[in-house]
């Protein structure tokens, strides 16, 4: 494949892009999505204020907005005395009461769930924190005197990622649930060389596996702590490729789903790729790698992505990796990666129903 190279700045830093990717390059979503580590960084540095300490938690969000509560929940379930669930729905579960810090997040401020959800932790009592960019949400959190962070209006849901996973790290590290900021900004440095490698690479790391998930169904396996990436993966791929994809978790695939794998005859159709990581235990190790040698001697294409760190900074490499991926896709698809026009119509249809 013929190089060529742009400058595209993210942040003030000149990124070089290969000319594979040039239209989609060109997009907003794109200097959003390969400006996550910037995003990060900018949202630790704000003063978010002081919280009281907490022992119960949960955080409210759908599609995107939702996303940092998963990857913060795969981080802190390691180092947090505190379950932490993430609500994705218009009910709050029972114990939810007023000593619980109910963090509500929605980019747009206007999520009609969220919205709900909001209204309900509201009337119970609790302590709420709002991050959001504006909307009813800010209306409302700013009426009943809540906590607001604001997130800067400048993208989208899934490309403010790392505003709202900088800001929900300096929520759990203020409401005492776990020391995530210093960890978090620790890593930045390694994000932005893993973003830079993959969009120098001349092999073309992303492009390799996007043009092999071209005309099938991916489908996305993490470890159970790279859940989160899974995730993202698979609604990026939803989203800004305008495919159908699906994530699981292993060791969970192999009591259920390698029998689909090995037995069903239309297998052929999807393609699994495995975030491997590299650091889990040998006994992990043998079953994933048992799982992905019985899968190839099905003569099924496994993909396979191997990724060294810690828990998030591991989650949070394939997350990049993924949302490159996700944008390879949409250019030789030849859509548009920022329209999700699905996902507005049925929010008109659900407004006009009520």
């Amino acid at each position: 494949m013929k190089s060529s190279f742009y400058t595209i700045p993210l942040f003030g830093v000149l990124v070089y892009v290969n000319g594979e990717l040039n239209k989609i390059s060109k997009t907003a979503i794109y200097r959003h999505t390969m400006g996550f580590p910037e995003q990060i960084e900018f949202a630790l540095n704000v003063n978010i204020g002081k919280l009281p300490k907490v022992s119960k938690v949960c955080i409210c969000g759908m599609g995107a907005s939702g996303m940092a509560g998963d990857i913060m929940t795969d981080f802190a379930d390691g180092f947090s005395d505190i379950p932490i669930p993430v609500i994705r729905g218009i009910e709050l579960p029972k114990w939810v009461d007023s000593d619980t810090l109910v963090i509500v997040i929605t980019y747009s401020g206007d999520t009609k769930e969220v919205l709900c959800l909001y209204d309900r932790a509201a009337a119970i009592g609790c302590r709420i924190v709002c991050i959001t960019s504006g909307g009813e949400l800010l209306r409302r959190c700013v009426t009943n005197n809540d906590t607001l962070i604001k997130v800067p209006l400048k993208t989208s849901s899934r490309g403010s990622l790392g505003y709202i996973l900088g800001f929900l790290a300096s929520v759990f590290e203020e409401a005492g649930i776990c020391n995530s900021k210093e960890e978090l900004q620790r890593m930045i440095p390694s994000l932005k060389g893993f973003r830079d490698e993959l969009l120098e690479d001349t092999n073309s790391t992303a492009a390799s596996i996007s043009s092999s998930l071209e005309g099938k169904i991916p489908v996305i396996y993490g470890l159970t702590n790279m859940r989160s990436s899974a995730i993202r993966w698979k609604t990026q791929i939803n989203e800004n490729s305008k495919m159908i994809a699906f994530c699981g978790i292993v060791p969970e695939f192999n009591h259920n789903e390698i029998v689909g794998w090995t037995e069903d005859s239309t297998s052929n159709n999807f393609v699994p790729v495995f975030l491997y990581d590299e650091d889990a235990s040998e006994m992990m190790r043998i079953v994933v790698d048992t799982t992905i040698k019985m899968l190839m001697e099905k003569g099924i294409d496994v993909k396979v992505f191997k990724v060294h760190g810690n828990n998030m900074e591991k989650n949070l490499k394939c997350i990049i990796l993924g949302d490159l991926v996700s944008l390879y896709l949409a250019n030789s698809g030849n859509v548009d990666p920022c329209s999700v026009a699905a996902v507005s119509k049925v929010r008109e249809r659900i407004s006009d129903s009520e």
